[in-house]
């Protein structure tokens, strides 16, 4: 009888929930920079290209900063209210996030004296939404298969 009971605290010690919450934090701040720093950097290389200013290094991580924090606090509460239909409320999040993003740009080029066209805003904010899902993503994978 002692064995089994001796089993059952080993079985209920392992299956703690605090193991995964620690294991859990590390990998979203690690995958929330890897898509804050790929935003980034899609923003200093088409920047020029695209919206025909050219973002300095500063406004380029804060914007994308900025962009990340706020569709990632949507998404929390969109995927409360739409929980049973996530496909609308990842299009809602979505919508929403590119809307930000791109009166975002604007402001910050307008901080600069320069104009950015609404609809090269808009081209730029879908780049770093598609970003997340095309650049980073594949980016977390690969650092998973290579470290195990």
């Amino acid at each position: 009888m002692d064995g089994l009971l001796h089993h059952d605290y080993h079985v209920a010690k392992r299956l703690q929930p605090r193991r995964l919450t620690r294991r859990c934090y590390p990998m979203l701040i690690r995958d929330f920079a890897v898509a804050v720093g790929a935003g980034m950097i899609l923003l200093l290389l088409l920047s020029k290209l695209i919206g025909r200013v050219q973002f300095s290094l500063s406004t380029a991580f804060w914007c994308s900063f900025m962009g990340h924090v706020f569709v990632s606090i949507i998404g929390l509460f969109t995927g409360f209210v739409f929980s049973h239909h996530p496909g609308i409320g990842l299009l809602i999040v979505l919508t929403i996030g590119c809307v930000f993003q791109t009166v975002l740009f604007q402001i910050v080029v307008r901080a600069k004296n320069e104009t950015l066209m609404r609809w090269r805003a808009v081209i730029l904010s879908l780049i770093v939404i598609l970003g997340d899902f095309f650049v980073a993503s594949p980016l977390i994978e690969l650092w998973e298969h290579f470290r195990k």
